[in-house]
C-alpha cells in the first residue's frame, strides 16, 4: 500500500507541473519583465530556475535580443552602482586601509 501511494504521489507531482514549452510567448512572461525593469537580482530565489528556463525558451523562440538586453541592462546597473562606495563594507575597507598605512608609517619611524 505504501508503494502505491508513493508511486501515485510521485506521478501526480511529475505530471502536475506546467511545462515551459506550453507557454505561447515566453519572452513576455512577467518574470522576464521584472528582470528587465529591476534587474536579475530582483528575482526571488524560488523563481531562479524558472527564470533560467524562461531565458532558454525565449532564446529558442528567437528572443536573443531580449535576453541580451536584460543581461546588458543588469551589467550597466551594476556598473553605475559600483562607481561610488557608500555602504558599511566600503567604510570598513577604508578603515582597514588607514590602519595598515599607520602601521607601516609607524614601523618605518620606529626602526630609524
Amino acid at each position: 500500500m505504501k508503494k502505491i501511494i508513493i508511486i501515485l504521489l510521485s506521478l501526480l507531482f511529475l505530471f502536475g507541473q506546467e511545462s515551459m514549452e506550453d507557454s505561447p510567448k515566453p519572452c513576455e512572461d512577467s518574470l522576464l519583465k521584472l528582470a528587465k525593469k529591476k534587474g536579475i537580482k530582483a528575482i526571488p530565489i524560488k523563481d531562479i530556475l524558472r527564470f533560467r528556463k524562461l531565458m532558454k525558451a525565449c532564446e529558442k523562440v528567437g528572443g536573443e535580443k531580449v535576453v541580451d538586453q536584460i543581461v546588458y541592462q543588469d551589467w550597466q546597473r551594476d556598473y553605475r552602482k559600483a562607481k561610488t562606495m557608500a555602504s558599511f563594507t566600503s567604510t570598513f575597507s577604508i578603515c582597514v586601509f588607514l590602519v595598515m598605512v599607520y602601521y607601516f608609517v609607524g614601523l618605518g619611524l620606529a626602526t630609524k
